[in-house]
């Protein structure tokens, strides 16, 4: 099966070539990760080059050339099974994903960071209960995990995720983790439904599931900060957004 080019004006999808229908799809959404998207892509097909998937790289209009860095990996690496998108204008990564899942293949979809921050070895744990469980299966990070990330960040971290269970009463620990995994009609049922694009998306997902009675599970993973540390002042601001944003998806859920 060839996938087609799609939303021809705003994006761009490379043409890959599937033996058969893959048992999930491994989105990652990128913007301006030339620096380590090579080594990530790596990673992962040594790990999973035996595995019966798929792989959805969306590239949200990045400026450092990240693009060009994976239409060139892509074509260097045995057998693919990649599928590259790419948007002219920036969608963020809600609207990445949103966009990454309409073009899915696989029973399931995964969607991790560019990072790799989690342990690749929780792929086909997370999988496994999604395809199992018909649930929206969430990585859950410890904090003892984040304390790398600085002790603003940790102490921001915590009080955000305390809001979200008072205002939502969602019963979860950490509402962040872009590491997730769901059942693909679940997903297509899912993301029409969340507004945001930005920060507070994984956040909005899981209220989305939970207002249309989609059943989530949180599952504990190893995780481990391997990007550089920001400034505190920018995410002192980032937190101020994300809380207006969280009180606008209570406005809309308040009912």
């Amino acid at each position: 099966m060839q996938v087609q080019k799609a939303f021809a004006e705003r994006f761009v999808v490379e043409p890959a070539v599937y033996k058969e229908k893959p048992l999930f799809s491994l989105m990652i959404p990128v913007y301006n990760e030339a620096d380590i998207i090579i080594n990530s892509l790596n990673a992962l097909h040594k790990l999973l080059e035996s595995e019966d998937y798929e792989l959805i790289v969306f590239d949200d209009c990045s400026e450092d050339g990240t693009y060009d860095k994976l239409k060139g990996a892509i074509r260097s690496l045995k057998d693919p099974e990649i599928v590259l998108m790419h948007s002219v204008v920036r969608v963020g990564k809600g609207g990445s994903i949103k966009r990454a899942v309409d073009m899915a293949l696989g029973e399931v979809v995964l969607i991790m960071d560019a990072d790799l921050s989690v342990d690749l070895k929780d792929i086909r744990k997370l999988v496994k209960e999604a395809r199992d469980t018909g649930e929206v299966v969430i990585g859950q990070r410890s904090i003892s995990d984040r304390f790398t990330q600085g002790f603003l960040r940790v102490v921001l971290t915590l009080g955000y995720n305390a809001i979200v269970r008072l205002l939502f009463q969602t019963g979860l620990i950490d509402h962040q983790c872009g590491f997730k995994a769901m059942n693909t009609d679940v997903a297509r049922k899912l993301m029409p439904k969340i507004k945001s694009n930005g920060y507070v998306f994984d956040t909005e997902l899981i209220v989305v599931a939970r207002k249309f009675g989609v059943p989530l599970r949180q599952i504990r993973v190893k995780w481990t900060d391997r990007r550089l540390r920001k400034s505190n002042l920018k995410w002192v601001k980032t937190s101020v957004t994300m809380m207006k944003d969280l009180l606008n998806i209570r406005r809309v859920y308040a009912n």
